[in-house]
């Protein structure tokens, strides 16, 4: 974090941007800090935190669509390449392919709270022909959660910044769990409601 955060001293947007972009295609720093990172320097006064929010937010949503675009263009060379094989092993392969199996294109937004198979799956997603407007509009939901979530809170609670971190480690999966259920509510009401509404007959 304090590396990070050195590293943002100047051109803090641009430099931000930049980071996202690269976490997007891989970049072994976790986007999460990133993005916390930049709610910080809010808290600072170094930037303006609604304005970080909108660099974040687009940056991170270029470098989804920049891996997944990949994957569509050119998964079969990039997966021939010896350090795609080191990263994206033939076991995580097997794992991504399953979530896809089970839960569809879905698992698109699911991957914006597990942290080591982000760029697995947005690649896997432009391999497997998932359609890009599908794969825009769960990733644009996804981030419209977490971006938010890390940003402003490292914002609103920067005096405890070690804390936000901790945090944020800890509740990817309690808030994928809570938009789980959230989902799982209105689905229910909605079969509900249509289940009520009385049969048409015919006369």
């Amino acid at each position: 974090m304090e590396w990070l955060l050195s590293q943002l001293a100047s051109h803090v947007y641009a430099k931000l941007a930049g980071i996202l972009l690269l976490c997007g295609l891989g970049l072994p720093i976790p986007e999460d800090i990133a993005l916390i990172a930049g709610g910080y320097l809010a808290h600072l006064g170094t930037v303006e935190v609604h304005k970080v929010f909108l660099v974040c937010f687009a940056a991170v949503l270029g470098g989804d669509s920049i891996a997944f675009m990949l994957g569509r263009g050119f998964g079969t060379r990039i997966l021939a390449s010896r350090f795609t094989r080191r990263y994206f092993t033939p076991r995580r392969q097997r794992r991504v392919r399953a979530g896809f199996r089970k839960y569809g294109s879905k698992v698109v937004f699911i991957a914006r709270f597990l942290p080591g198979l982000r760029f697995s799956i947005f690649l896997s997603a432009g391999m497997l022909h998932v359609r890009p407007h599908v794969f825009f509009v769960y990733d644009f939901l996804a981030a419209l959660v977490s971006v938010p979530f890390l940003v402003y809170s490292a914002w609103y609670f920067g005096a405890q910044i070690d804390h936000v971190i901790l945090w944020a480690r800890r509740s990817e999966y309690g808030i994928l769990a809570l938009v789980g259920v959230v989902v799982a509510y209105i689905g229910i009401k909605l079969y509900r409601k249509r289940k009520s509404r009385p049969a048409l007959t015919d006369s």
